[in-house]
């Protein structure tokens, strides 16, 4: 599911269901974004997955943005990211991915070799599909009894696939205005949860993966192709 208001990406989500649990999910879809002039629901039949181990999960709260921005800097650079390429794609990040401004439907690909921007459309980007829980209820009880939501939910199957696919590190902090916490993932670290990666009322947000350039063509397939359920 993708949603717009006034040309602008607002809300999306996916997720890989049984044919009998369809309406549903549509349902829930459809509730998803708080404002919007365009929704569009794409539905597939998926023939065949594989499982995954989610990453390990941790949380972390600063006073300031800056103090929350230095701390994912420095466990990006933790998981292999050069520091200047890092700091360059937050900037980016910051001030809107999307090269005629604002935010981008998918995600920015960076190689970690040079910074370059590597995805093949940069105003829509590269969006990670086909992924859900094994038993996503039991998951989603599991993480509100330790006190997080159900974006944290569906953030974690994500940057699980993401990983999985060959995706050096994850920075990525959302495009709603009131929602402040962001997130750092890797294989070495597992999601770490930061907040707060931007002050209130910033409407810009995104995502930023940091790849290997010759690797470009088969991490694009796995996010985009592969169907895979997480275990958590």
């Amino acid at each position: 599911m993708r949603a717009s208001l006034r040309g602008m990406h607002v809300s999306g989500a996916e997720r890989l269901i049984r044919q009998e649990d369809i309406p549903a999910v549509l349902c829930q879809l459809l509730k998803r974004p708080k404002e919007h002039d365009f929704l569009k629901i794409t539905l597939e039949r998926v023939e065949s997955w594989e499982y995954a181990k989610a990453l390990p999960l941790s949380s972390y709260s600063f006073k300031s943005v800056y103090e929350a921005r230095e701390f994912a800097l420095s466990k990006l650079k933790d998981s292999g990211i050069p520091y200047d390429i890092a700091r360059k794609a937050m900037e980016i990040l910051a001030r809107g991915p999307n090269p005629e401004g604002g935010n981008m439907r998918g995600a920015m690909l960076i190689d970690i070799e040079n910074g370059d921007r590597l995805e093949p459309d940069p105003t829509r980007g590269v969006r990670t599909v086909r992924m859900d829980w094994e038993s996503r209820e039991e998951m989603r009880k599991l993480l509100l009894e330790r006190g997080f939501t159900e974006r944290t939910l569906d953030a974690l199957a994500v940057a699980s696939k993401n990983v999985y696919c060959g995706v050096m590190a994850e920075l990525c902090w959302s495009d709603d205005p009131n929602y402040l916490t962001g997130y750092v993932a890797s294989k070495k670290l597992g999601y770490v949860r930061i907040t707060p990666l931007k002050e209130q009322g910033d409407p810009v947000g995104g995502r930023v993966y940091f790849i290997h350039g010759q690797k470009l063509t088969e991490i694009v397939q796995c996010l985009e192709g592969k169907a895979l359920l997480l275990r958590g």
